[in-house]
């Protein structure tokens, strides 16, 4: 079993009673684990979510967004079935402050430095997938800076088949270059923890995607897709994975064309399992400083989740879905 805190595997969990109830307890790092996370570790198992990109690009709000999109949109009206659940009361704590956060028109704070806490979050019922216990962590985006850094506060990302790769263009003085030394310094970080790239699926997430919309005249699938991109418009998605394949060539051609991401986009595809792209708007506008200026209207922020989702399928389970439709 993965520990979620410490993820290390354990065989052997440790019987314990606090405050008079029975705990179970990682023999390493002593976390007791959620009962329900061991209860369903096969039927719900774990996947674990890293969220990779410099500060400031996005990556708490990404995360807070969606939280909300899954808890406070309508979305269980959407997709029959669908629901999430915490595991343990700070995971509920993290889920409920950011989505209350974003509802009432403010940011969540930036990430401190540190190896993250995972918050844990039960997610049944997306139309095509079978449910999953995901693991998201999110530590600082100065942690990305260095490959030391990264092997220091970031080892979640050592268990990670699919990696998701934040990105704000916008933010970036010189995108190209720059992209392509957040990517080496990843690959760098997660070969000195022992990792080896080629075993994981990276997912490029283009952030803050409504402060660029102007740039891509001449991608208009691209911009009906973010324009559309509202939750109601999931109602009717179809098969949503061969949307997502079609946008994420389309990313590529404008990352190569208008951004010149060349390098960036030949590394990616040579050192990692497979690579795609998406782009989100985890807000729907800009904000002014930590305040927002409209109501939260999450754009195309579970396009990441539904890759997460789609790499985190056995082969067995990928035949028998296919077999379905």
């Amino acid at each position: 079993m993965l520990c979620p805190f410490c993820l290390t595997n354990q065989k052997n969990l440790q019987n314990i009673e606090r405050d008079g109830i029975p705990k179970l307890l990682c023999p390493k790092c002593k976390e007791a684990i959620p009962s329900r996370y061991i209860a369903d570790y096969k039927t719900c198992p774990p996947v674990v979510v890293s969220v990779v990109g410099f500060r400031g690009h996005g990556k708490t709000v990404y995360c807070a967004s969606l939280f909300y999109a899954m808890r406070r949109s309508g979305l269980a009206s959407i997709w029959p079935g669908f629901f999430t659940t915490a595991l343990n009361e700070e995971s509920l704590d993290t889920v409920i402050a950011n989505s209350s956060m974003l509802e009432k028109g403010e940011l969540p704070p930036s990430t401190v430095k540190n190896f993250p806490r995972p918050t844990l979050l039960q997610i049944y019922g997306i139309p095509g997938y079978p449910p999953r216990t995901l693991l998201f962590y999110d530590t600082a985006g100065e942690v990305f800076e260095r490959a030391s850094a990264i092997s220091r506060y970031a080892g979640f990302i050592m268990r990670a088949h699919t990696v998701l790769f934040l990105v704000s263009i916008r933010d970036l003085e010189n995108p190209a270059p720059e992209m392509a030394r957040l990517l080496n310094t990843y690959i760098i970080g997660l070969e000195e923890l022992g990792g080896n790239p080629s075993m994981q699926n990276l997912v490029v997430v283009l952030t803050q995607a409504d402060r660029w919309l102007a740039a891509i005249e001449g991608f208009p699938k691209i911009r009906e897709h973010l324009v559309r991109g509202s939750i109601a418009h999931l109602a009717n998605s179809g098969n949503y994975v061969q949307t997502l394949q079609a946008i994420s060539s389309e990313l590529r051609y404008f990352l190569l064309t208008k951004v010149n991401a060349h390098e960036f986009v030949h590394a990616a595809e040579k050192f990692f399992k497979s690579t795609r792209f998406c782009a989100v708007s985890a807000l729907g506008a800009a904000p002014m400083g930590h305040k927002l200026q409209t109501k939260v209207v999450p754009k195309r922020v579970l396009d990441p989740l539904i890759w997460l989702m789609e790499y985190s399928l056995t082969p067995w389970q990928r035949f028998l879905i296919k077999l379905r439709s």
